[in-house]
C-alpha cells in the first residue's frame, strides 16, 4: 500500500531542520537514527532524506525524495534534466540495478561533432546538439514501482517549497555561477535565474528562487512521468530543439525507456562488491582493479597507503583506463567483454606483466599539463531501518551541462553527448578516449565513469559510497574501499585520506595537494610524472562502524555545499 507523506509537519520539521544543522557544521550533510543512515551533497538534501525515513519510507523513497531535491539545491551538478543509475540491495538480498542514462537522440550520427574532419569540443559540451533525452525522471518513477512505499508525488512534494521560496547560495555554489556566468549570460532563461540583471553573477548568502522548476515539480507531481516525457515538457524541449538547430524531438522523449542492468558482482577478501553494469564503467573497473590487488601481497598487513602500494595500485588503474578506452560502451550497441574484464584470470595476468617491470611503462602522451574540466555529478546514499541499502549517482555532466535552460521550466539541461567518443584518439572533456564502443549512434547511452557501489560483508551491507569528478571517481571510490576494508579505517577517517588517480593517457599520476611529498618523489623514480591536483573525486559514503555498531554517514569535504 502507498502511504501519503504527512506535508505540512514534513515542510515545518525540514525548515526547522535547516535552521539546526546550519549551526551545527559537525551534523551537517550526514544523519544517523534508529530509522536509517543518510548522506548527500547538500544538508537540504540531506535532511529530506532523513525526513522521510522518519515519516515511515524505506531507502528508495528517500533516496529519490534526496535526487529531486539535489535538482533543486544542486542543479549544476544534477538534475531532471539529466540521467543517472540507482544501486538498490534489499533486505531480503534482491539487487536492482536501474539504468537512467541519457539516450542519444533518434537524428543523432557519429560525425556529428566533427567540423572540417576535426572535432569541436564547443558542440557537444554547449548547446542545443550536447543534450541527450534525459532519464533520471523515468529512473525515479521505476525504483519507486519497484522497491519503494511512497509515490512519486510524494517523493518530490518537500523539494517544492525549495524551489519556490529559495534556498541561501552558499560559497562553492555560488563559485560555479561565477565560474561559468559569461556562458549562463548568453543563455536567457539561465541568465534569469542565476545572475542579477546587470548580469553579475549571484553571490554567497544571497536567495536562489527557482519558481519555473517548482511549477515543472509540481506539474511531475500532478501528472506522472507522462508530463515529462508525453506531455507540456516533452513539447516545450522538441519545440526549442527545434527552434535552435537541436536533434531531440517528442519522439525521442517518448521512446525514453529505463533499462535494467545485470549488476556487476564480485568478491573481494571476504567482502561480496555489487556495482552497476556498462554504460557505467565504474562497476567494471573498481572490481577490475580490486582482483589485481588482490592477486598480490602488497596491502597485507598494512594501515595505510606506502609508496609500493600506491605505485602498483597506478600501474593497474592505468590498466583499467586503458580497457575502458578499448571495450566499454552501451552493451545494447557492443559486446562488451564483461566477464573476462572483471576475471580472476585476467587479473592475474595483467598482475604478473606488472609485477615483472621496475618502472612504468605506460605509453608517453606527450602531455606535459592538463587541465580537468570540472564534473557536475552528485551522488548520495541510504540506509533503512529495515536493511535496505540504496545508492544513486546522477548528473548533467559538466557544470550546468549545456548552459542552457529549458525556457519556462527551470530545468538545466545535460551536456552528457560529450561522454560519447566523438573521434577516435581525442579525449573528451575529462581526458578520456574511446573507439568503437563508445561512438555515437541513435538511441545510444553514452559510457559514463559514474560507480555507485553496495560493498556486502556476511550478508549485511557494510559501505556504501558512489562518486563524482568524472574519470576521478572510479579511482576516488576505489581508494575509500580499500581504506575501509583492507586498513580497517572508519568511513570518515577513510575520506580524509589524500588520493591519487592515473587514467591511462595523459600518462601522469595526479595527487592531491596533502599526498606525502616524499611518496609523490617515490614514484618520479618510478618513471612517473606527477602532478598536483586540487581535488581527486568527491564520495558520499556510509559505513558499518563494527566498533559502535551503527552505520556511520561519511561526506566528502572536499567541495561540499551548503558550507
Amino acid at each position: 500500500m502507498k502511504t501519503r507523506l504527512k506535508r505540512t509537519p514534513l515542510v515545518l520539521l525540514l525548515l526547522a531542520g535547516i535552521l539546526f544543522i546550519s549551526c551545527v557544521p559537525a551534523l551537517r550533510n550526514l544523519w544517523y537514527e534508529d530509522v536509517g543512515t543518510v548522506v548527500s551533497a547538500h544538508p537540504i538534501a540531506t535532511e529530506i532524506g532523513m525526513e522521510v525515513l522518519r515519516d515511515g519510507g524505506n531507502a528508495v523513497d528517500a533516496a529519490v525524495a534526496m535526487g529531486f531535491a539535489m535538482g533543486v539545491v544542486d542543479q549544476f551538478h544534477s538534475g531532471v534534466g539529466g540521467g543517472g543509475f540507482i544501486v538498490i540491495r534489499m533486505a531480503d538480498g534482491t539487487i536492482h540495478t536501474i539504468d537512467g542514462r541519457e539516450t542519444a537522440p533518434a537524428a543523432a550520427t557519429r560525425d556529428m561533432y566533427l567540423r572540417n574532419g576535426e572535432f569541436d569540443p564547443s558542440l557537444s559540451q554547449e548547446g542545443v546538439l550536447a543534450v541527450g533525452v534525459p532519464g533520471i525522471v523515468a529512473a525515479y518513477e521505476e525504483a519507486l514501482e519497484l522497491a519503494g512505499t511512497k509515490t512519486l508525488a510524494e517523493a518530490i512534494q518537500p523539494s517544492i517549497p525549495v524551489a519556490r521560496d529559495g534556498f541561501v547560495l552558499d560559497e562553492p555554489y555560488a563559485h560555479v555561477i561565477r565560474e561559468t556566468a559569461e556562458k549562463l549570460k548568453t543563455d536567457p532563461a539561465s541568465r534569469a535565474i542565476y545572475l542579477h540583471e546587470d548580469g553579475s553573477p549571484l553571490a554567497a548568502g544571497e536567495m536562489l528562487l527557482q519558481p519555473d522548476l517548482a511549477a515543472t515539480y509540481e506539474k511531475i507531481a500532478a501528472r506522472g512521468t507522462d508530463y515529462f516525457y508525453k506531455g507540456e515538457f516533452a513539447e516545450q524541449l522538441a519545440a526549442f530543439m527545434e527552434a535552435n538547430g537541436g536533434l531531440i524531438t517528442e519522439a525521442d522523449m517518448a521512446g525514453y525507456k529505463v533499462h535494467y542492468r545485470e549488476p556487476i558482482v564480485g568478491d573481494y577478501r571476504d567482502y561480496k562488491i555489487i556495482g552497476m553494469a556498462p554504460p557505467s564503467s565504474g562497476g567494471v573497473h573498481v572490481l577490475q582493479i580490486l582482483n589485481m590487488l588482490e592477486a598480490t601481497d602488497v596491502l597485507k598487513g598494512k594501515s595505510t597507503w606506502d609508496s609500493e602500494s600506491i605505485y602498483l595500485t597506478t600501474r593497474f588503474m592505468s590498466q583499467a583506463f586503458k580497457d575502458r578506452s578499448l571495450y566499454l560502451g552501451d552493451s545494447d550497441f557492443y559486446n562488451v567483454p564483461v566477464d573476462r574484464l572483471i576475471s580472476q584470470n585476467y587479473a592475474d595476468s595483467v598482475v604478473a606483466v606488472v609485477m615483472s617491470e621496475t618502472s612504468a611503462v605506460v605509453p608517453e602522451t606527450g602531455a606535459t599539463s592538463f587541465e580537468w574540466s570540472p564534473g557536475s555529478t552528485t551522488n548520495f546514499c541510504v540506509m533503512d531501518r529495515w536493511g535496505n541499502a540504496v545508492v544513486v549517482n546522477q548528473t548533467v555532466n559538466l557544470w550546468f551541462g549545456s548552459k542552457l535552460t529549458l525556457p519556462g521550466t527551470g530545468v538545466v539541461l545535460n551536456d552528457q553527448m560529450d561522454d560519447f567518443s566523438a573521434q577516435p584518439g581525442v579525449p573528451n572533456a575529462f581526458g578520456l578516449m574511446g573507439g568503437e564502443a563508445n561512438s555515437i549512434a541513435p538511441g545510444k547511452r553514452p559510457l559514463s565513469s559514474m560507480s555507485p557501489t553496495i560493498i556486502i560483508k556476511d550478508n549485511k551491507p557494510v559501505l556504501l559510497l558512489g562518486g563524482a569528478g568524472g574519470s576521478r571517481i572510479i579511482t576516488a571510490v576505489l581508494q575509500l574501499i580499500v581504506n575501509f576494508v583492507d586498513f580497517g579505517m572508519t568511513v570518515e577517517t577513510a575520506q580524509e585520506q589524500p588520493r591519487f588517480h592515473h587514467q591511462f593517457k595523459p600518462d601522469i599520476l595526479f595527487v592531491e595537494p596533502d599526498f606525502p611529498t616524499s611518496m609523490s618523489v617515490e614514484q618520479k623514480s618510478r618513471g612517473y610524472e606527477v602532478m598536483e591536483n586540487g581535488y581527486l573525486g568527491r564520495v558520499q559514503a556510509i559505513g558499518w562502524n563494527e566498533k559502535a555498531q551503527r552505520y556511520e554517514a561519511g561526506p566528502d569535504l572536499r567541495f561540499r555545499l551548503g558550507d
